[in-house]
């Protein structure tokens, strides 16, 4: 019987080759065939690289989507390279090689539940099947499964591998790249953790297509290594490289032909445009709590990576009104905007979002949908620690993010609450939940009107405590106001540099709110610091303070 077994295997070994063979020299012929069929179209030859990366010049052209339509001919000629592969798979349905370039062809094809289907039945090794799976899954545009799987994936692989795929040393940038070089393998996986939290394109929804991305770049890579591309490259650390930093081409073109000099055709690969440069400074990764919003730059003209998600085509900064108030031991945060006023963004449906995040491991969401028709106001409540604060909104038909991101340092017991800019002209409130609605979308204030101000004391005796309260408006540069200070005041009051009063507080709720009218008028445009001190009892005093910029409308 054993004799019998060994000589079927014996019988099925040259099958199972000439199988494999067959479908390489298939996928070979259809990229041979796609080099010479490609639309022609101008390259940049004759340009300056904007980078250079081994063999290859790099530009980043201008975001322009102006990709040729790939001809028929081609389309016609990767379903018959497809239909050979699903044949070979039928005889190899283990063969990883094979369910790889399916993978691809397939997700190149439009193909992406077929796709899915490919690498969730796969019948290889574990890892290597979850990180196709991952593939397909962020291909179609489900990120949240695609990072199960790629997590799974990690998971099973062995150490050096793990290891390998943990390194993100060509995305990281200067000022942390010495650090990272030095990190042990388990080190560099608790500092990708970090870096993809905060690179997240979108914190408030499921999955993180970014740290996707860059692992189902990985998985191509591994599968474009062993095989052929339009270009026909042989595989280096540069294409390796390309593929990481920029992401996989997505359509090709050849240099016009000339009659005079024939010689074998010369390709350009084209990445998904527009992309965005999602990854924080070194600043940000540090201390995501201190972080500011210049911390990102989606829109670097020149970055060292980048990433086009397939959802969006604009990413905008939101401007946004963000302040915190402490309740015991959580905090509220208040997040105002309004983006009506822009054409392109206002009225229409969307999804709005306000996410307060300690780490990659915690976050509170707060999401609506709405109409973006006027001012919104979106409040969350988390632990009163330095988080990440982050105010999204995602267009539900058209292909735009609006969104902001930075630091909270919330405040603390016995402190003062942060600022919160209010619209003069609406009727006094006198306590948050009442003046959430009056709150102003941004920091910008009418040249020549008043400003009202909200915060909140905490801290003091239930009987109530006498405090003296001190505020003061000053302009950011001294080349707006000259050498002193522009004085401001109460409405009803005399100009002051600077005003204070004396009055006993009794707390509500653990809070005592405070409303103030402000009068700005003879004040220049131009951006200035708003200042609250507050001294409970004779103590030392507790600030809080707030930019704003004088607008001329």
């Amino acid at each position: 019987m054993i004799s019998v077994l060994l000589g079927l295997a014996l019988l099925q070994q040259p099958d199972s080759e000439s199988t494999l063979r067959s479908a390489r020299r298939a996928e070979a012929s259809f990229e041979a065939f796609r080099r010479y069929h490609l639309p022609e179209a101008s390259d940049f030859s004759g340009q300056p690289c904007d980078l250079n990366i081994g063999r290859f010049c790099f530009w980043y052209g201008d975001q322009t989507n102006d990709s040729v339509p790939e001809p028929a001919a081609i389309r016609d000629a990767r379903a018959r390279l497809l239909a050979r592969l699903g044949d070979a798979a039928g005889l190899l349905p283990g063969d990883e090689w094979i369910a790889g370039q399916r993978v691809r062809y397939l997700i190149e094809e439009g193909q992406r539940a077929d796709a899915v289907a490919v690498g969730t039945e796969c019948r290889g090794t574990a890892w290597w099947c979850a990180a196709l799976a991952g593939l397909a899954l962020h291909a179609a545009g489900d990120f949240a499964r695609a990072d199960s799987a790629f997590t799974a994936a990690l998971r099973a692989m062995p150490d050096e591998e793990r290891c390998r795929w943990h390194d993100v040393s060509v995305l990281v940038p200067r000022d942390l790249r010495t650090r990272y070089d030095r990190m042990s393998c388990d080190e560099r996986a608790e500092f990708e953790a970090r870096w993809w939290w905060l690179a997240a394109p979108l914190l408030s929804r499921p999955g993180n297509d970014r740290r996707t991305e860059h692992f189902a770049r990985l998985t191509l890579a591994r599968i474009e290594r062993d095989s052929h591309t339009p270009r026909d490259d042989p595989w280096g650390d540069d294409v390796r490289e390309l593929l990481l930093r920029f992401g996989p081409e997505v359509s090709w073109t050849r240099r016009p032909s000339s009659v005079l000099a024939p010689s074998d055709p010369v390709i350009t690969g084209h990445e998904r445009v527009p992309a965005f440069h999602f990854v924080p400074t070194a600043h940000a990764f540090d201390d995501p709590g201190g972080a500011t919003a210049e911390d990102w730059t989606p829109a670097d003209p020149r970055p060292n990576e980048w990433y086009a998600p397939t959802y969006a085509d604009r990413f905008v900064r939101l401007e946004a009104q963000i302040a915190a108030f402490r309740r015991g031991d959580s905090c509220t945060v208040v997040a105002a905007f309004d983006v009506s006023r822009d054409a392109a963004l206002g009225h229409q449906a969307a999804r709005a979002a306000l996410v307060l995040a300690r780490d990659e491991r915690s976050r509170v969401v707060t999401a609506r949908e709405t109409h973006l028709d006027g001012p919104e106001v979106l409040t969350a409540t988390a632990g009163c620690e330095r988080q990440l604060v982050g105010l999204e909104i995602a267009a539900t038909d058209a292909r735009w993010v609006a969104r902001t991101r930075r630091g909270l340092e919330p405040p603390a017991r016995g402190d003062v609450s942060d600022l919160l800019l209010l619209d003069a002209t609406d009727a006094l409130a006198l306590d948050l939940a009442s003046v959430l609605p009056h709150a102003l979308p941004s920091e910008q204030v009418p040249v020549g009107g008043h400003l009202r101000l909200f915060w909140e004391v905490s801290g003091l005796a239930p009987a109530g405590e006498p405090v003296t309260t001190s505020l003061s408006v000053r302009a950011q540069s001294r080349a707006w106001l000259g050498r002193a200070a522009e004085s401001v005041g109460l409405v009803t009051r005399r100009r002051a540099v600077e005003l204070q009063w004396d009055e006993v507080l009794q707390p509500e709720g653990g809070v005592a709110p405070r409303v103030l009218d402000v009068d700005l008028s003879g004040l220049p445009a131009g951006r200035y610091r708003v200042t609250v001190a507050v001294s409970i009892g004779g103590g030392v005093p507790v600030t809080a303070s707030r930019e704003i910029e004088l607008v001329r409308r």
